[in-house]
């Protein structure tokens, strides 16, 4: 669950179109952070396209991420604190036109999980190897107005995300509007639903945040706040 949360932040600075140019960068740093009441999680990574940013080709993700989260377990009637670490290389390919830019990527991951105090009901518990695909589309049709899909499917769980964003530029500094996003683990489920600030440029490095609500099916909810940075060199 949470590579997938940790993937959404490639769109906003990876899925965008621009006008492509002779010294197109091919490297995009990235970092951030997802809080939410019951989980905090720190991730970073990088990407390399040969082509550069602002054509077709291949793209190669490297993302790491780590961090401690928390869930109602039925076996143990009581609340389980977890901590999970997870490092994924995932090969593929980018399309990138005018106003659409679509990126698939597809590789192994490998994920560790501990739990306290050990629950036998669980899924995730220990060391695994498995398969992740993602994907990201940026559709921008005018300079201010965009559109983002990004979703996620690991193999270990399996688990799950889908994120949709709608946005308009707001003072010609960052695309603001509403976000939604769904993630998935065996019987679990988390809805967000919230506002998002995208692509706001400050020096070399390009800004992003999200923040809401978020409802689960352990009956919880609270705020989430996410927050990421990018650079491409």
């Amino acid at each position: 669950m949470a590579v997938a949360v940790a993937d959404m932040v490639l769109c906003t600075s990876v899925g965008r179109a621009e006008t492509a140019s002779p010294n197109s960068p091919s490297f995009l740093l990235f970092g951030g952070t997802d809080l939410w009441r019951y989980g905090a999680f720190l991730y970073g990574g990088t990407l390399w396209s040969p082509a550069g940013f602002n054509a077709d080709g291949f793209t190669l993700k490297l993302l790491v991420n780590g961090g401690r989260y928390s869930y109602n377990s039925s076996a143990l009637q009581r609340t389980v604190d977890g901590t999970m670490l997870s490092g994924a290389a995932l090969p593929g390919f980018r399309f990138a036109r005018d106003t659409l830019t679509v990126n698939l990527f597809a590789g192994p991951v490998v994920q560790d999980y501990r739990l306290s105090p050990y629950d036998p009901g669980s899924r995730l518990h220990g060391l695994y190897v498995g398969a992740q695909a993602a994907t990201d589309v940026w559709y921008q049709p005018t300079a201010n107005i965009m559109a983002a899909l990004n979703g996620s499917l690991v193999s270990i769980g399996p688990t799950g995300y889908l994120r949709t964003a709608l946005g308009y530029r707001l003072f010609d500094a960052a695309f603001v509007g509403p976000e939604t996003a769904m993630l998935w683990c065996a019987n679990f489920r988390q809805l967000e639903v919230g506002a998002h600030l995208t692509a706001l440029h400050v020096g070399g490095s390009e800004w992003s945040a999200g923040a809401g609500w978020s409802m689960d099916t352990d009956r919880r909810s609270g705020p989430y706040l996410r927050l990421s940075v990018s650079a491409k060199y």
